[in-house]
């Protein structure tokens, strides 16, 4: 039986923060701290879950034209992969500093038109990215099959096209042992499964594993978004447009729905020192009109752009973080 939680409100995470495109949550178990990522406004966010409104750091860009898909833990947790426009960068929060090391391999044109979105590091350390078409180019021609999803292989930052031809690469994860990838393509509507050969860096066997149109037949873009998965690969996926973070067990059947006062849900997060905890991450309502005001001390309609913190009746044995597996 799928059971639903409706939350208001009072689930509100740092009610006096809210950003514009909220995404990419991240919990680092290792100083109990969670961060996540402002896209469109090019920032990186890091708080103490003991105390976050007092430790609440930024990271920004110093240029408008950037943009930030998601992030990745190093060996120093005050060190951040950062997935930027047009490739990868160190974020250091000690320094308050964002700095590329690695450019993507792609075309001028293409440089222009991509941006990252979603990320993951896999188990053996080295850092999977989504591209996708950039804010401006979606919204004068919309999604166009240009994305890629890359690895970058972390001990030489040589860099391997694994899919091609994409549309919003997005949720990723790796189970325990390493020889399936799950993965998101947006509009698609569908979270898929690869069979994977760490050896031979390869994908075969590609299957669709949630089919969100069934699972939201009165929607007519219910688009999956970020994603986390338990040890025993249950995944909580974020679905845009839709108000929901969804929860399906190891064969794709869903089990319950958590609905949220925002329509546009990016990403979730299992996380807290006892893993029972969900952090989710939205958009604004008008996160693509540069004017509108986006002010905390509403809460009136559409709550998009503040965080949700989502309390669990017990620990769901969230996979951790991987860490990068390069010199930082």
């Amino acid at each position: 039986m799928v059971t639903t939680t409706k939350l208001d409100k009072s689930n509100i995470f740092l009610p006096e923060y809210r950003g514009r495109l909220t995404e990419g949550i991240t919990y680092d178990g290792r100083t109990n701290k969670l961060l996540w990522v402002d896209i469109i406004v090019g920032e990186v966010h890091r708080v103490d879950l003991d105390s976050p409104s007092s430790s609440h750091e930024v990271l920004k860009w110093g240029s408008e034209e950037e943009s930030i898909g998601a992030i990745a833990l190093t060996s120093n947790p005050d060190i951040v992969l950062v997935c930027g426009k047009y490739g990868v960068a160190k974020g250091d929060f000690q320094h308050k500093s964002i700095e590329y090391f690695l450019k993507y391999p792609v075309t001028e044109s293409e440089s222009k038109r991509l941006r990252s979105n979603d990320g993951i590091i896999d188990p053996w350390g080295n850092l999977w990215i989504g591209l996708m078409n950039d804010f401006p180019i979606t919204k004068a021609e919309g999604v166009k099959p240009e994305g890629y999803l890359y690895r970058i292989n972390y001990k030489d930052l040589t860099v391997d096209t694994m899919l091609d031809k994409t549309l919003i690469a997005n949720g990723l994860a790796f189970s325990e042992d390493g020889k399936t990838l799950y993965w998101t393509d947006s509009l698609t509507f569908t979270i898929w499964k690869f069979d994977y050969d760490y050896k031979t860096n390869s994908l075969t066997n590609k299957r669709s594993h949630v089919n969100i149109k069934n699972v939201f037949p009165e929607f007519e873009s219910p688009e999956p978004d970020g994603l986390t998965m338990t040890k025993n690969e249950e995944i909580f996926s974020a679905v845009f447009s839709t108000n929901s973070v969804i929860h399906v067990n190891n064969q794709g059947e869903l089990l319950e729905k958590f609905e949220i006062p925002a329509e546009k849900i990016t990403c979730v997060i299992s996380g807290g020192k006892n893993n029972d905890e969900l952090y989710v991450t939205t958009g604004h309502i008008e996160l693509l009109d540069s004017t509108a005001t986006i002010s905390a001390e509403d809460l009136q309609g559409d709550l998009g752009g503040f965080l949700f913190k989502i309390k669990l009746p017990k620990s769901i044995n969230g996979q951790a973080k991987n860490i990068w597996g390069g010199q930082v």
